[in-house]
């Protein structure tokens, strides 16, 4: 009750003896003095030692209006008018939902018989009946008569005195198709009017009926659902792939001409710069569109063994599309070079009858003139993939939010496109920034303010990635860096390449598996047919702090992705000692662990150990040992 005082009293101090009147009426306690300073001691202990200020004329409430629901109540409705003038409707209608949203029951119901509360109530009442006529307005404006229909009905019923929302009913009878019934029901608002209280309808009342007789098109709204789907349009930093075709808009042209490349030379190689799109291209616009002609497709990655990924699709009877996305790992992930060697051999091969498809790297195109059949492959069906233009930008980000119900504040398009128009790998990163300003909506609407909290195109990634670095218990830190120095592999040149890993070896313990699945939650890793990783490389790109992790340990890092795949090909087949190893790489091995003491597996540290003892064995007692001297 002194709380509710209090707030009455915003910015004002009230003296003890108005508090005690307040909470007591006429007839105080005794001990009302200390009672109430009793209470003040217990609310500054719940609410801050600052929140409530001690001045000579009494005690005054010093909180932000956020935490005052009552003050919130008014600033959001205000809000809401503001909107609704600036024709942003959808937004209006959210921000007054959210404003009736705090009422809990009756106002200040604990100091009701106080006639200053009662006063402030009955003020606040008057308030919240407006807001349900800017609500039913605002639904109105944004055209769904037909949802709020029975609730402009339910509304009159309640307070029928209340001549806005005999209007109101009027109007989303008329947009329903109902105009007699619309002019039915402002002739009972004239005739309630005149019979309780002996007046006219409003001037407003009046211009709406004239407005319906002649079916004046300014009454007219298109209709909308307010349904709105509960999941993202946007992926984030993970490519659209062919369930997520109905999402995927602005590369219609270059989805053309690459069915055309591709009917014409029975090869299409789509090459272009990491961000650029390519696996969306092949995946959710190639893929999918013959999928859709009851083509047979088969989209396979390389990985570190690429001729296990071919095997369901050289063993077809039929022969489907093949598809190869991220062509490159054969030359960044996988090892054996005779493997990859047979790969693209297979490759080549399959295209004799069977279409393919590969999307390749541009940085990667010098590598692959080693394979000098692979090469002319790709050359007979090269596709250049360039970045957006503006329109196709424009369709890429309004098309998914108009598929879900979603609305886009004006200007966030044309901000959009300004920081990411002509930057061919920054695609990745505006999907990334959609999804944040998609969590951060209003209502169905896509805001400016949404995007810049999420801290724009080059922040949006970042932010995301320090969020979870910031929930990770101290302690587990470190196997946090672990985990995605395991996901990022080095190049040949020591530039970064994102590796799948099966997640049994990084998520073998409940903390590993605890990491792994906050990272997919921010969508900064993949977990799929038991394979993790990073859902793209731009987060390296993207995130300075995981960029400084690679950067301290290039060679390491290599020793330890090469370590990975071994120790598992050894486990895998029965760890047999022809799959040690010997040698150079086992120093190398042997000095990084001991120096750098990596998190290992125990799969791992059982490889290195049992390669160091068969060394042992092999190399046989020192030359002076006792028992091996001449004679």
């Amino acid at each position: 009750m002194v709380l509710a005082a209090l707030t009455i009293r915003a910015g004002h101090a009230m003296s003890p003896e108005q508090l005690a009147d307040a909470v007591w009426g006429d007839q105080p306690p005794v001990t009302w003095v200390k009672s109430l300073h009793g209470c003040i001691s217990r609310l500054r202990k719940h609410l801050g030692a600052d929140a409530i200020a001690t001045s000579p004329e009494g005690y005054r409430l010093v909180l932000p209006d956020d935490d005052v629901d009552a003050w919130q109540f008014e600033h959001l409705v205000g809000r809401a008018q503001e909107l609704l003038t600036l024709n942003e409707s959808e937004r209006a209608g959210f921000t007054v939902t959210q404003a009736l949203d705090l009422w809990r029951g009756r106002a200040l119901a604990e100091l009701e018989e106080w006639t200053p509360a009662a006063q402030e109530a009955d003020r606040l009442n008057e308030v919240r009946l407006g807001a349900e006529e800017l609500q039913l307005d605002a639904a109105l404006q944004a055209g769904h008569h037909r949802e709020v229909l029975a609730q402009a009905q339910r509304m009159v019923q309640q307070a029928p005195l209340r001549e806005r929302r005999w209007s109101l009913l009027a109007l989303a009878q008329y947009q329903s198709g109902r105009q007699a019934e619309a002019l039915r029901t402002l002739h009972r608002l004239r005739r309630l009017l005149a019979g309780e209280l002996g007046l006219d309808p409003s001037p407003d009342a009046v211009a709406l009926e004239q407005a319906i007789l002649r079916q004046d098109p300014s009454l007219a709204v298109e209709e909308t659902s307010r349904f709105v789907s509960d999941s993202c349009p946007y992926q984030g930093l993970t490519p659209y792939d062919e369930a997520d075709a109905e999402l995927f808009f602005g590369r219609e042209e270059e989805l053309a001409r690459c069915r055309e490349r591709l009917t014409a030379e029975g090869v299409l190689a789509v090459v272009g710069p990491s961000g650029s799109g390519k696996s969306s291209l092949v995946r959710a616009g190639i893929a999918a569109s013959l999928t859709s002609d009851r083509r047979g497709v088969v989209v396979v990655t390389p990985g570190r063994r690429p001729m296990d990924a071919l095997t369901g699709a050289l063993s077809a009877v039929r022969r489907p599309v093949l598809v190869v996305d991220q062509a490159e790992e054969v030359f960044s992930l996988c090892d054996d070079s005779e493997e990859g060697r047979r790969f693209l051999d297979a490759l080549v091969g399959y295209a004799d009858s069977a279409p393919v498809v590969v999307a390749l790297r541009a940085d990667r195109t010098g590598e692959v003139s080693t394979h000098q059949a692979f090469a002319r492959m790709v050359e007979r069906g090269l596709f250049l993939l360039a970045a957006m233009s503006a329109e196709s930008l424009r369709a890429a980000i309004e098309g998914p939010a108009r598929q879900e119900g979603l609305v886009i504040e004006p200007g966030l398009v044309d901000l959009l496109i300004r920081e990411v128009e002509g930057e061919p790998g920054a695609l990745p990163m505006l999907s990334h920034s959609l999804r944040e300003t998609w969590l951060r909506r209003e209502g169905r609407t896509l805001t400016v303010a949404g995007y810049q909290a999420a801290g724009g195109i080059r922040g949006a990634v970042s932010q995301s990635a320090e969020q979870v670095y910031a929930q990770v218990p101290e302690g587990d830190r470190p196997l946090l860096r672990e985990l995605l120095m395991r996901l990022v592999a080095p190049g040949i040149e020591g530039d970064p390449v994102r590796a799948r890993i099966p997640r049994r070896m990084v998520a073998g313990e409940p903390v590993q598996n605890r990491l792994v699945d906050q990272l997919v939650a921010a969508r900064l890793v993949t977990s799929d047919d038991g394979v993790v990783e990073i859902a793209h490389e731009s987060l390296v790109r993207a995130w300075p702090r995981l960029r400084g992790w690679l950067d301290d340990d290039v060679e390491g890092r290599r020793i330890l992705h090469h370590l990975v795949a071994s120790a598992d090909a050894w486990d895998t087949l029965g760890r047999p000692d022809s799959e040690l190893y010997r040698g150079v790489r086992l120093a190398q091995a042997l000095t990084w662990r001991k120096t750098s003491q990596p998190d290992l597996t125990p799969v791992e540290r059982d490889f290195l150990d049992a390669g160091a003892s068969v060394a042992d064995q092999e190399a046989g007692p020192p030359r002076n040992a006792p028992g091996n001297s001449p004679g």
